[in-house]
Parts: structure tokens; C-alpha cells; sequence
């Protein structure tokens, strides 16, 4: 693979872990604003999804910007969300399989993408 494939490639990747960052920011100020317009009552475990959530979505934008630069452990990282992403999946196909398939797929994609060989030696090099 070409250099130019595969800053392509690890582009496409960054874009992809800045997109799952953006649906968690989403997520966070949903929350938050549940938490706000409504009488929540577990405001504990309301108050650490939304830790939760955007300590996630820090740490893959982070992972995004990282991965373009060729860190291992953006590489990692990515692995790790995709496989958390994909156990998401499994529970959103008992109820709707369309849900489900929106998750699975671009995490597969994802996840098989950064074990490709020119990901791994891409990733592996110190820069």
C-alpha cells in the first residue's frame, strides 16, 4: 500500500473515531439536558452516564487525532471501542434489528480496518 493509501486510510479512520466521539458528546448533552428538564429519578446514575459518556468521547477524540499520527495506542484504543460498540450492538438487535445493523456495521468496518497489514505497520513504527 502506498503512503498516500494509507494516510488515506488512517484519515478515514480518524474520521470514523471522530464520529463516534461526536454521537457520545450528543449523548452527554442529552442527558444532561434530561437531567435538567425533568424530574429525574436516579440522578446518581444519570450523574455518572454522563461522566462516563464524556470521558469516552474525550478519550476517542483523542484516539482520533493520535491515530493520524500513527500511535499504537490509538490503535488499540480503536479495537477497544469497536469491540465495546459491537456488545451495544448485540442488545439493540432484540429490539430493532435496523439499530442493531447501524451499530455492527461501521464497527466491523472499523474494527477489521485497523487490522489490515499496512494499518498494523503504519501503527507500529515510532514516528
Amino acid at each position: 500500500m502506498g503512503k498516500f493509501t494509507i494516510q488515506a486510510t488512517l484519515r478515514a479512520l480518524s474520521i470514523a473515531y471522530y464520529l463516534e466521539a461526536l454521537v457520545l458528546y450528543i449523548a452527554t448533552v442529552a442527558i444532561i439536558w434530561a437531567m435538567a428538564t425533568s424530574t429525574t429519578k436516579a440522578l446518581l446514575t444519570d450523574s455518572a452516564l454522563v461522566v462516563l459518556t464524556l470521558g469516552a468521547a474525550i478519550w476517542l477524540t483523542f484516539a482520533g487525532r493520535a491515530i493520524l499520527r500513527g500511535k499504537r495506542w490509538a490503535r488499540s484504543a480503536g479495537i477497544f471501542w469497536q469491540l465495546i460498540q459491537l456488545a451495544i450492538a448485540l442488545g439493540t438487535f432484540e429490539a430493532s434489528l435496523l439499530y442493531g445493523y447501524a451499530i455492527a456495521i461501521p464497527s466491523l468496518t472499523v474494527l477489521f480496518t485497523l487490522f489490515t497489514k499496512a494499518v498494523v505497520k503504519a501503527t507500529s513504527e515510532s514516528r
